[in-house]
């Protein structure tokens, strides 16, 4: 298995499909995460960083990961076993979700901690039932994207894989599908369906990218000319959408970010840049495993932290001391929990998903080690 590091430019498709680990996608990962830290430290000198796009980056990893890990499942085995990627599931995210479900309600419940605990009790049945997005802002209210991935979970193998007549022509699925999340995103009482726009812009890369014309339009968007200029762009939009007031308010600008880092995967993941290397370094890349369990307790490292130097600083260097300690304490609970909870149920998850394996074949889970 591949262990975080150096990554070679992809030279074709063969090499492509024979790959099971992108340690720059990790790389992603903790870049992801950061921004979502530095959102929710509550310090003014960050209040130009947009943690809900941190989120949308996350969104286009998980829809590309999740699809080809189906899409290789399906091409090895002749189908792909709902049953078996269910289980891997709720083995991988349930136990330390409930963890944290858990530690929140005996913070609110037994020490009246939290934002907004006042309506903890009637918001818990929603974040419970990984509905945080229904829930309202308070307490564990980060928990919305995670029910925004479980849904996706759950719906995107039984629709794209299981339906033979959707199987045939799931590419043209997400080409239909994909215009209408993004216009979903600008219509009133259609907007909660526009926030898939990220993992739907993710899935339609993984299908063309498993395609013989689809990898050699990611080839072609993989070479420099068109990587950089794709990677400024979307900078540049995740710049506009800070300075400008009606784009902070509105929240569109997440279509056109997703849009433009699904056109960065390309040259990330097979083109070899130094943005590649350097997202493939082992400690950012390790860092990146760790992201689920760090966006779970990141926000009490945050309050543990507050104890110590409060929230609202102005000042670069103690804002800067702030984050460096949430981050660091986020990381340190993220990679004991890993090891003493995620790692366990995870190896559980495989091993009761792996029993009746066809001989000389990959189990599904192993298929891509860096899905998460």
């Amino acid at each position: 298995m591949s262990k975080p590091g150096g990554t070679p430019k992809v030279q074709s498709a063969i090499e492509f499909h024979a790959t099971r680990y992108w340690p720059q996608l990790d790389g992603l990962r903790t870049l992801s995460v950061a921004l979502v830290i530095f959102s929710h430290m509550g310090d003014p000198v960050w209040s130009g960083v947009n943690g809900s796009l941190g989120v949308t980056l996350f969104f286009v990893i998980s829809g590309f990961l999740i699809t080809s890990l189906l899409i290789r499942e399906e091409r090895r085995n002749g189908r792909v076993s709902l049953s078996k990627f269910y289980v891997r599931r709720v083995y991988r995210i349930v136990p330390l979700y409930y963890i944290a479900v858990a530690l929140t309600a005996v913070a609110v419940f037994g020490l009246g901690l939290g934002v907004g605990s006042g309506n903890f009790a009637e918001r818990l049945p929603l974040i419970a039932t990984f509905n945080g997005e229904f829930a309202g802002s308070g307490t564990f209210s980060h928990s919305w994207s995670l029910g925004i991935e479980e849904k996706f979970y759950i719906l995107w193998p039984l629709v794209a894989f299981a339906l033979p007549f959707v199987i045939r022509k799931r590419a043209v699925l997400v080409a239909v599908l994909l215009p209408l999340v993004a216009a979903a995103s600008y219509i009133p009482g259609l907007r909660y369906f526009g926030i898939y726009t990220a993992i739907v812009a993710g899935c339609a890369l993984a299908i063309a990218m498993h395609s013989d014309r689809g990898f050699r339009a990611a080839q072609a968007l993989a070479r420099p000319r068109a990587f950089y200029p794709i990677l400024a762009l979307a900078v540049l939009v995740y710049l506009v959408d800070q300075s400008l007031p009606f784009a902070r308010e509105t929240g569109h600008a997440h279509v056109a970010f997703a849009i433009a880092t699904a056109l960065v995967f390309p040259g990330l993941i097979i083109g070899g840049s130094a943005i590649q290397r350097v997202l493939s370094w082992r400690p950012i890349a390790y860092v990146g495993t760790l992201a689920y369990g760090i966006y779970l307790f990141h926000p009490f490292c945050i309050d543990v932290v507050g104890l110590v130097l409060p929230a609202g600083e102005t000042s670069i260097a103690l804002a800067a001391l702030r984050f460096l300690l949430a981050a660091m304490l986020s990381v340190g609970v993220a990679f004991g929990l890993h090891k003493l909870i995620e790692q366990p149920f995870i190896r559980l998850g495989r091993r009761l998903t792996t029993t009746d394996s066809k001989p000389g074949t990959m189990p599904a889970s192993e298929t891509i080690a860096t899905i998460r």
